[in-house]
């Protein structure tokens, strides 16, 4: 599968090792080859700082034919899931990856920890899961785009136990009893 990578931080540098490993064409952006990046993928992740999502989104161009896969964290200021999505046009949108700290995605923990997702497309949740597969963790349906806004949520959450708590990054897990 042809993956595009938007944005080279953390996320974005960490998440191509796995999926290369899985046999996946990746290609990140710079912020000059945004568009020749994303042209022709069929999964785009997004991986960009809140605050840039727009403006990347528009220099990528029209998408219609792609995945989009939302890794953003509006901590503050920027656009949200919804927002994007808006912008993502007839492009169905998963938000995934935002609930986990990118030095996961660098060194997966030996047992897969879980990783949440959710969007109204169904085939692109069945991407997204893979993918997550393939990164090394296990995926979660949270459900629609209703539950989305729990998502960025829960990232601000498990961001807020990490850093403001002192606590270093960490995984989690959903498990029956």
């Amino acid at each position: 599968m042809k993956i595009a990578v938007l944005g080279g931080g953390r996320v974005g540098s960490a998440l191509p090792d796995r999926w290369r490993e899985a046999g996946h064409d990746l290609a990140v952006s710079s912020r000059e080859t945004v568009a020749d990046i994303a042209a022709g993928a069929h999964v785009v992740l997004l991986a960009v700082p809140a605050t840039a999502a727009a403006d990347v989104l528009a220099q990528a161009g029209p998408l219609d034919a792609t995945v989009l896969v939302d890794a953003t964290n509006s901590l503050s200021s920027g656009s949200d899931a919804a927002e994007i999505a808006h912008l993502a046009g007839t492009m169905p949108a998963v938000k995934a990856f935002n609930t986990v700290f990118a030095q996961l995605f660098a060194e997966p923990p030996a047992s897969p920890a879980r990783l949440v997702l959710a969007g109204e497309d169904t085939g692109a949740k069945t991407v997204v899961a893979a993918l997550a597969r393939d990164a090394g963790f296990e995926p979660i349906d949270a459900g629609g785009t209703d539950s989305v806004p729990l998502l960025e949520a829960f990232a601000r959450l498990v961001i807020g136990i990490a850093y403001r708590q002192g606590r270093s990054p960490f995984v989690y897990r959903f498990e029956a009893s």
